[in-house]
């Protein structure tokens, strides 16, 4: 009499792995700029209350305007900063929207500025300065989107006439492709300054941030 065959099991397969997600995107930044420090209050409320979206500024700038900037989603941010507009009326200066804003930018416009890490030694550095806040702002974030550069100060309007700035440090290749990229990112106007020091003294190094 034949034996019964023994039944075989198809070898376990391993558990199937969960898709990856993403990596996570740096939020989306808007800015509003108003001639009415009046009205740039009301302008901070109608956005906060348009959308969730945190405020990172809401101030006075010289000379005599009001600066709004606030975070939060794609949607969000661009929800938010409709409301502002049309709650800006006539008062409106300047607007922006950055829709994946470099993850740099974002500590260094707060209200009260973080404390952000500092390299140990600078390389190059370059300072760029331009006529108008949004303009400062997209030519930092072109310029840290371009090459591996560490932002060390971001200035917008206090004190500056309306005027905006910002300082980099890199490897020489580096700065030089973030400048260009900064400069290339603004209409040509609205560029006051770019220089680049190779090699900064030692002594420069506490002044190139407050």
């Amino acid at each position: 009499m034949t034996g019964a065959r023994a039944s075989v099991r198809p070898p376990a397969r391993p558990p199937a792995r969960p898709p990856a997600r993403p990596p996570a995107r740096p939020p989306a930044l808007g800015v509003i700029e108003v001639s009415s420090i009046a009205r740039g209050i009301v302008v901070a409320d109608a956005m906060a209350k348009r959308a969730p979206v945190t405020l990172l500024a809401s101030r006075t700038t010289s000379p005599g305007k009001y600066i709004v900037i606030f975070a939060g989603g794609v949607a969000e941010v661009d929800e938010a900063l409709t409301a502002g507009v049309a709650a800006a009326g006539g008062a409106l200066v300047d607007r922006l929207f950055l829709p994946y804003a470099n993850a740099q930018l974002a500590p260094l416009v707060l209200d009260e500025p973080r404390d952000v890490p500092r390299p140990e030694r600078f390389e190059a550095v370059a300072v760029f300065e331009t006529f108008t806040i949004c303009a400062t702002l997209i030519a930092a974030d072109a310029a840290t989107k371009a090459a591996d550069v560490t932002l060390l100060d971001l200035r917008l309007g206090q004190g500056l006439g309306g005027k905006g700035f910002f300082t980099m440090t890199g490897e020489l290749d580096a700065v030089e492709a973030a400048a260009a990229a900064g400069r290339a990112a603004i209409e040509p106007g609205l560029l006051v300054g770019l220089e680049l020091i190779a090699a900064p003294h030692d002594d420069l190094r506490t002044r190139l941030f407050w």
